[in-house]
């Protein structure tokens, strides 16, 4: 990366900085007017979007649909200060901007000194899910890198606030060794990682290649699964991270099972605010042999 360039991200990330110690609220209100802008921008994600949108909710209208739109263009908006104030904020959060409920169910996951994997999906207020609980329990995430070595740093730092150490994607023996040594580790593996590395399971009822990386860390990790999703109230704009109890019998001897049982269990938050859910990314990108593409 040349110096110019260098220069120029330290710069583009003033504004990060600054919106990080603004408390939530008028954060939130600064950055809401982008709205517009950010559909406008990302045309070609919006209708990425709004096919998953189709796909997933056949039986409601078109108009609920274009709402949960719009209002997911909000929730994204606002997700700007949130991260912001999730990577730099220097004060504890927890409390003033949301909670965490159901640590009894990892406590009792981690009863026998075995490792957690919690498995998230990715949410418009994830980051500030993420700060809230690495506030209360020490744990790693994993991440996919970024090709500016600025903003990875920058991203890295703001993550270590509240994570004890990140994890890339590829580092498969560090998150191994994580887990049996007790550890907890925070993934969210509801993207489409290609035919390779997924096996097909249904989503909102469409035939979804999902992550087998759930099964392979849980097994080689000897861990638990404890299933995690943040959620933000639209109203008070507080952020309440819902733990469940640990999937039983999981990985079994049905892969495809299980991987059902982790999108039901995504499928009904999801239900729950739509418009928090992050649509954009192309979920049902592959599809099995014989179907046509859906996104064409």
């Amino acid at each position: 990366m040349n110096p110019l360039s260098r220069s120029l991200t330290h710069i583009g990330l003033l504004p990060v900085r600054l919106l990080g110690r603004l408390p939530p609220g008028p954060g939130r209100s600064l950055v809401r007017p982008l709205a517009p802008l950010l559909r406008l921008g990302m045309r070609r994600r919006a209708g990425i979007a709004r096919r998953n949108l189709a796909l997933c909710f056949p039986d409601r209208s078109e108009s609920w649909r274009e709402d949960v739109l719009r209002r997911h263009f909000r929730e994204l908006a606002e997700s700007l200060a949130e991260i912001a104030l999730a990577w730099q904020c220097p004060d504890t959060v927890t409390g003033r901007v949301g909670d965490v409920v159901g640590l009894d169910h990892l406590a009792e996951a981690r009863r026998d000194g075995r490792g957690v994997l919690l498995i998230t999906g990715h949410v418009t207020c994830l980051e500030t899910g993420a700060r809230l609980f690495g506030e209360q329990v020490e744990a790693c995430g994993i991440y996919r890198p970024l090709r500016n070595p600025v903003l990875n740093a920058f991203q890295n730092r703001g993550r270590e606030r509240y994570a004890r150490r990140m994890l890339p994607r590829d580092d498969l023996r560090g998150m191994v060794r994580h887990l049996r040594d007790g550890g907890v580790l925070w993934y969210a593996p509801d993207q489409d990682f290609g035919p390779d590395r997924s096996l097909f399971a249904p989503f909102f009822g469409v035939s979804a290649a999902t992550a087998r990386g759930i099964l392979e860390l849980a097994r080689m990790g000897r861990a638990r699964v404890v299933p995690m999703y943040p959620l933000k109230d639209s109203d008070s704009g507080r952020v309440r991270v819902h733990l469940e109890a640990a999937f039983d019998d999981f990985p079994s001897a049905d892969p495809v099972s299980d991987l059902t049982r982790f999108n039901a269990f995504l499928e009904s938050w999801i239900r729950r605010y739509p418009a928090q859910y992050w649509w954009l990314h192309r979920r049902f990108k592959t599809a099995p042999d014989g179907e046509p593409s859906r996104y064409s």
